[in-house]
């Protein structure tokens, strides 16, 4: 055997062995991520967030708000209360997404918590999350 064969029958081998790597590329490089992290040569993993994105949180605001906001004459207290307190609750997710201080929980049906509500309706808007009124019109 020629040292050209050689050199090919180990070019074919290496060419094998790179496709064989990359089937599994994503277990590689994770396997190797962790062994990085375990011995300090790569930074930690960023933290992976918890509960819903904030996306869905302000789609769930806008679609509450304008079931609220257009509540028909006549419609029974029951429900019109499920939907001020289905809108309280997705505030309140809003406003822990966000890291912003609300009393939504605490505060009982009256003025002071439909205050907070307009106060926490002021904040999300002002950092984005929701459209103002003026907007709904």
């Amino acid at each position: 055997m020629g040292v050209s064969l050689w050199i090919q029958l180990g070019v074919v081998v290496a060419i094998l062995a790179a496709l064989w790597v990359l089937a599994d590329a994503g277990t590689y490089r994770g396997r190797a991520l962790r062994a990085g992290r375990r011995l300090g040569l790569v930074d930690s993993a960023p933290p992976r967030p918890t509960g819903r994105p904030v996306e869905q949180i302000a789609a769930d605001v806008e679609r509450i708000r304008r079931c609220v906001r257009s509540a028909p004459p006549g419609m029974p207290v029951a429900r019109r209360r499920g939907w001020l307190q289905a809108y309280d609750d997705v505030l309140v997710d809003a406003c822990r997404a966000l890291g912003v201080e609300q009393s939504l929980e605490t505060l009982v049906s009256g003025t002071r918590r439909e205050l907070e509500r307009e106060r926490v309706e002021r904040v999300l808007v002002r950092a984005g999350l929701v459209r103002s009124r003026d907007a709904d019109r």
